[in-house]
């Protein structure tokens, strides 16, 4: 609408299409702050402060990630793959970092259907950003999948009981430091 306006009022049609662009770009970093810095830190605070809680409901959601892998992450995943005898890339690299693999389509190369229902086939050694999920590591920061399916204002874990069930407290307070638990202000996550 603003391109065709700026058309109309006799600007060029290079004009036109370079509003339209900006236009474009604006609107995608607008979307892109909205959810990634706004709804994803305010989803974080809302599952520490007990607001909100997370349940799996095994959607595969967190299986189409870039999944960022520590050095014992990426040598206990290699190990598996050669015992396994896997033959597809599963670990790629780039300097010093490593991120699992994924497919064609998008999905990480450990993601398997059983009757219709996405699986992980490294389940029991699967790396600690997949343990960490709807959690997201930024930094020395957390935040939270806004989009995730299994959070919820009634069912599943808190933030505390995620953080043990998952066996992800000592890799957030690496991270993050001490993190205070609302409710709770003399113990530590």
């Amino acid at each position: 609408m603003l391109a065709a306006g700026t058309y109309v009022t006799g600007f060029s049609l290079v004009s036109s299409i370079a509003v339209l662009f900006f236009a474009g770009l604006v609107t995608r970093a607008s979307i892109y702050a909205y959810y990634e810095r706004y709804l994803a830190y305010r989803a974080f605070e809302d599952f520490r402060a007990g607001r909100i809680r997370h349940q799996c409901i095994a959607c595969g959601a967190s299986c189409h990630l870039r999944v960022n892998l520590g050095k014992d992450d990426a040598e206990r995943i290699l190990k598996y793959a050669e015992e396994k005898k896997v033959k597809e890339t599963v670990i790629e690299k780039s300097g010093s970092r490593y991120w699992l693999a994924k497919r064609k389509g998008g999905a990480c190369v450990f993601l398997t259907y059983v009757d219709k229902i996405p699986r992980c086939s490294i389940y029991p050694i699967r790396p600690t950003a997949c343990r960490l999920y709807p959690l997201i590591p930024i930094g020395n920061r957390l935040k939270v999948d806004p989009l995730c399916p299994g959070l919820s204002k009634t069912h599943g874990h808190t933030f505390r009981e995620h953080l043990a069930t998952q066996d992800v407290g000592a890799y957030v307070r690496k991270v993050m430091g001490k993190i205070d638990i609302p409710n709770r202000s003399s113990t530590k996550a």
